[in-house]
């Protein structure tokens, strides 16, 4: 199994490939990316429950119970995004490839056992995010977050705050440099090997293997496509924003109400939108990198494992 070397200008070509990934089934690609942000809203939910339920009421929360609230969420989410992520790529293969497809098909990962390695595959990046975290408060003093939070709350508040020093300033900015690396190879892991478990039946390790090795290989074109999105991003957030402001003070005209919900539906296509060029274009990276036969279609219909 090879990895491609692919020319650094070939991030612009995944990004325009992405922004046309819906042409031939829109109502699929577009609903099955709602079924995921619906989906990834409950998961949420869910996972933060049990401890908002106790704090119900409460105004200010203390970091202990930030944290409380924050950790579940974590892993809850950790774990069920690459299952979602597969399944929307399932949905743009079938897409591209004219076979039949439905938005409900993004649940076709939980079959044929591709649930429990995409799930591993959130572990493994759990373990990686708890090493780092470690790293990090051993450099920075086992106070400096519980100070950094509560300088936090206190802005929120609006009071004037002192940040927080942590007790190693200069190997806190060799760790943020570290975390940057860090973030790259923890994304980029996440993009590749999705792909690689879900459409070329890769296991677990092989699937990381081969994705380190292609986000070493192909530095340059995954960067490019980065720059490529984040620009792309921060334009049309601008946009959305000033076309939100626009269309949901006309709606709030007519009923307060109405401008709200405008302005919801408003973000909401922007969301949607943003994922499928995100994903879309982490697809189109894994079909140029990797000189692999793809597994063969699978029934959508497939039935959710026990």
């Amino acid at each position: 199994m090879n990895v491609r070397k692919v020319p650094v200008a070939q991030g612009v070509e995944w990004m325009k490939q992405a922004v046309n990934i819906g042409r031939r089934n829109p109502r699929a690609v577009f609903g099955a990316a709602v079924l995921f942000l619906c989906t990834l809203y409950f998961a949420s939910v869910l996972a933060v429950l049990p401890v908002a339920s106790r704090l119900q009421g409460r105004s200010e929360l203390s970091f202990g119970e930030s944290v409380a609230v924050g950790i579940p969420l974590f892993v809850v989410l950790t774990l069920v995004m690459p299952v979602l992520l597969a399944g929307l790529i399932h949905v743009m293969h079938e897409a591209e490839h004219g076979r039949p497809t439905r938005a409900r098909d993004l649940f076709a990962a939980f079959g044929h056992g591709r649930a429990r390695p995409l799930m591993t595959l959130g572990l493994v990046q759990i373990v990686f995010n708890l090493g780092c975290v470690g790293l990090v408060v051993l450099l920075t003093g086992p106070d400096y977050w519980a100070e950094s939070m509560k300088a936090l709350q206190g802005a929120l508040s609006g009071h004037v705050v002192v940040p927080p020093e942590p007790d190693h300033p200069v190997l806190l900015f060799l760790v943020n440099m570290l975390q940057f690396v860090f973030n790259y190879f923890s994304a980029a892991l996440m993009l590749l090997c999705v792909p690689l478990i879900a459409l070329s039946n890769v296991g677990i390790v092989e699937s990381l293997r081969l994705g380190l090795r292609a986000s070493v290989v192909n530095l340059g074109a995954n960067l490019v496509a980065s720059v490529v999105f984040l620009a792309a991003f921060l334009v049309a957030a601008v946009v959305v924003t000033l076309a939100t402001a626009v269309v949901g003070g006309i709606a709030a005209l007519i009923h307060p109400v109405l401008g709200v919900a405008v302005a919801l539906g408003v973000w909401a296509v922007f969301a949607v939108t943003v994922l499928v060029v995100l994903v879309a274009a982490s697809y189109y990276a894994w079909r140029d990198m990797f000189d692999v036969p793809v597994a063969p279609s699978t029934d959508a219909r497939m039935q959710i494992e026990a």
